[in-house]
């Protein structure tokens, strides 16, 4: 869902990676959104990865494919792709099917479940906090101005008119 904090955990498990390497040669980021480009992605890879140039430029998109295969099969790599709306073909990007025992491994955030079953993803849902865990974060963050913040919002939401409604996404007209 929308807010869930699955880039977030991402960002996180990025971080953990860095910080460690737990045996991986490279820990490689790529923000994928919509439509899923698979020429924005195996760009990001080639960047990451440092693939000479004289196998880049110029080359279709099937030549960057083999060019990123080529080193991903050689080297134990996390690949975290954040925000994926749709299928991406990891295939077509040039990303080694992953399998048990595979040295790679690819970490995804999507907001759909059927994205990830498309894929062939072993799924972990996120599931958003209830309220008091929330707010127990919150004030964690904020520290004693949480009071006061929540204090304001109360009042401001007692201004608005009763027919309002306020919603995290405005409807369109």
């Amino acid at each position: 869902g929308w807010g869930g904090g699955k880039t977030t955990l991402l960002n996180r498990i990025n971080n953990e990676f860095l910080k460690s390497r737990v045996g991986f040669d490279a820990v490689i980021w790529v923000t994928v959104s919509r439509p899923a480009n698979v020429e924005k992605v195996q760009q990001v890879l080639f960047n990451k990865l440092e693939i000479p140039s004289n196998n880049w430029e110029g080359r279709s998109e099937d030549e960057r494919k083999e060019a990123i295969f080529n080193v991903l099969k050689m080297k134990k790599i996390v690949v975290l792709l954040d925000d994926i709306w749709e299928p991406l073909d990891l295939f077509a990007v040039g990303i080694p099917p992953v399998i048990d025992g595979n040295k790679s491994k690819v970490v995804f955030t999507t907001r759909f479940s059927t994205v990830g079953h498309d894929m062939g993803a072993k799924g972990i849902e996120v599931k958003c906090l209830a309220w008091e865990e929330a707010f127990a974060l919150f004030q964690t963050y904020v520290g004693e101005d949480a009071n006061i913040l929540i204090h304001i919002y109360q009042s401001w939401r007692r201004l608005l008119p009763k027919s309002v409604t306020v919603s995290p996404s405005p409807s369109k007209s």
